[in-house]
Protein backbone atom coordinates (compact mmCIF):
# COMPACT_ATOMS: atom_id res chain seq x y z
CA UNK A 1 0.00 0.00 0.00
CA UNK A 2 0.96 3.84 -0.97
CA UNK A 3 1.78 6.19 1.69
CA UNK A 4 -0.91 7.97 0.87
CA UNK A 5 -3.28 4.74 0.78
CA UNK A 6 -1.90 4.46 4.57
CA UNK A 7 -2.81 7.36 5.56
CA UNK A 8 -6.30 7.56 3.99
CA UNK A 9 -6.80 3.73 5.30
CA UNK A 10 -5.99 5.23 9.18
CA UNK A 11 -8.47 7.75 8.55
CA UNK A 12 -11.03 5.74 7.53
CA UNK A 13 -10.59 3.25 10.84
CA UNK A 14 -10.07 5.83 13.14
CA UNK A 15 -12.68 6.40 15.74
CA UNK A 16 -14.50 8.58 17.82
CA UNK A 17 -11.36 8.68 20.06
CA UNK A 18 -12.67 12.02 21.74
CA UNK A 19 -15.06 15.07 21.59
CA UNK A 20 -13.47 17.08 18.40
CA UNK A 21 -15.45 19.45 16.21
CA UNK A 22 -14.55 20.58 12.89
CA UNK A 23 -11.99 23.27 12.28
CA UNK A 24 -13.87 25.66 10.36
CA UNK A 25 -15.03 28.99 12.62
CA UNK A 26 -18.04 28.61 14.02
CA UNK A 27 -18.94 25.03 12.86
CA UNK A 28 -19.63 22.70 16.27
CA UNK A 29 -20.18 19.23 14.07
CA UNK A 30 -18.37 16.54 15.76
CA UNK A 31 -16.22 14.29 13.47
CA UNK A 32 -13.59 11.96 14.29
CA UNK A 33 -10.00 13.51 15.04
CA UNK A 34 -7.98 12.06 12.61
CA UNK A 35 -10.19 14.79 10.25
CA UNK A 36 -9.56 18.53 9.68
CA UNK A 37 -13.15 18.95 9.42
CA UNK A 38 -16.88 17.69 8.86
CA UNK A 39 -17.29 16.87 4.69
CA UNK A 40 -19.25 20.57 4.58
CA UNK A 41 -16.09 22.33 5.05
CA UNK A 42 -13.40 20.21 4.17
CA UNK A 43 -14.80 20.34 0.61
CA UNK A 44 -15.50 24.24 1.00
CA UNK A 45 -11.33 24.20 1.09
CA UNK A 46 -9.77 24.83 -2.16
CA UNK A 47 -8.11 21.87 -3.53
CA UNK A 48 -4.52 22.46 -2.76
CA UNK A 49 -5.18 23.06 1.25
CA UNK A 50 -6.28 20.09 1.13
CA UNK A 51 -3.73 18.53 -0.45
CA UNK A 52 -1.18 20.61 1.98
CA UNK A 53 -3.42 18.98 4.77
CA UNK A 54 -2.86 15.68 3.53
CA UNK A 55 0.71 15.88 2.67
CA UNK A 56 1.38 17.17 6.49
CA UNK A 57 -0.96 14.92 8.04
CA UNK A 58 1.01 12.18 10.31
CA UNK A 59 -1.17 8.70 11.12
CA UNK A 60 -1.78 8.94 15.38
CA UNK A 61 -1.26 12.34 15.24
CA UNK A 62 -4.96 12.76 16.69
CA UNK A 63 -4.20 10.48 19.35
CA UNK A 64 -0.63 11.68 20.40
CA UNK A 65 -1.93 15.43 20.06
CA UNK A 66 1.76 15.86 18.26
CA UNK A 67 0.96 17.23 14.49
CA UNK A 68 4.12 18.06 13.02
CA UNK A 69 4.92 22.03 12.62
CA UNK A 70 3.95 21.94 8.79
CA UNK A 71 0.55 20.55 9.60
CA UNK A 72 0.44 23.52 12.30
CA UNK A 73 1.46 26.01 9.33
CA UNK A 74 -1.05 24.91 6.77
CA UNK A 75 -3.86 24.48 9.45
CA UNK A 76 -2.79 28.12 10.20
CA UNK A 77 -2.85 29.49 6.49
CA UNK A 78 -6.57 27.32 6.17
CA UNK A 79 -7.53 29.62 9.52
CA UNK A 80 -6.01 33.12 7.31
CA UNK A 81 -8.25 31.82 3.74
CA UNK A 82 -11.58 31.11 5.55
CA UNK A 83 -11.41 34.65 7.44
CA UNK A 84 -10.92 35.82 3.97
CA UNK A 85 -13.13 33.61 2.45
CA UNK A 86 -15.93 34.93 4.93
CA UNK A 87 -14.90 38.40 4.62
CA UNK A 88 -15.52 38.72 0.98
CA UNK A 89 -18.36 36.64 1.37
CA UNK A 90 -20.15 38.53 3.46
CA UNK A 91 -18.79 41.80 1.39
CA UNK A 92 -20.29 40.56 -1.95
CA UNK A 93 -23.93 39.85 0.14
CA UNK A 94 -23.83 43.48 1.12
CA UNK A 95 -23.22 44.42 -2.45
Amino acid sequence: MTPLGEKAAHVRDAGQLRDHVCHWPGCNQQVQPALWGCRKHWYALPALLRARVWKAYRPGQEADRRPSADYLQVAREIQVWIAEHMRREAEGRLL
